[in-house]
């Protein structure tokens, strides 16, 4: 790969994770409040979801607006500064259940399609 693809490559895996890291971090909220650097270095190190830290904010809004998670700030017991902690709905459950049911069709039929090579 050249220096003049690598921008284009970027680009690709962008995409790509974009359609991860909503299915990923649903499923992060799904074990209890969190905050955002909390839940984007979880992301990162669990997930394999490399997101830029000026992606989960915006990211994280979209999903809120959508009512899919609330939102309050919070104070931790040793003052340092509030943080906003971010926590699923109920609707936000209901899509986390639906988008799992969706992914796992998808994954079950695309794996294989990807592998087809191999086997031979």
């Amino acid at each position: 790969m050249t220096d003049n693809d690598r921008p284009e490559a970027d680009a690709r895996r962008a995409q790509l994770l974009k359609g991860v890291a909503e299915l990923a971090l649903l499923s992060l909220l799904d074990e209890g409040p969190q905050y955002g650097l909390e839940l984007l270095d979880r992301l990162r190190a669990d997930a394999g979801v490399d997101l830029a830290e000026g992606t989960i904010y915006p990211l994280l809004h979209r999903l809120q607006k959508a009512g899919l998670m609330a939102s309050e700030w919070r104070i931790e017991q040793d003052g340092a500064r509030p943080r906003k902690y971010y926590a699923l709905t109920d609707q936000g459950r209901g899509e986390l259940a639906s988008q799992l049911v969706e992914w796992r069709r998808l994954s079950a039929a695309l794996n294989p399609f990807l592998d087809r090579r191999i086997a031979r």
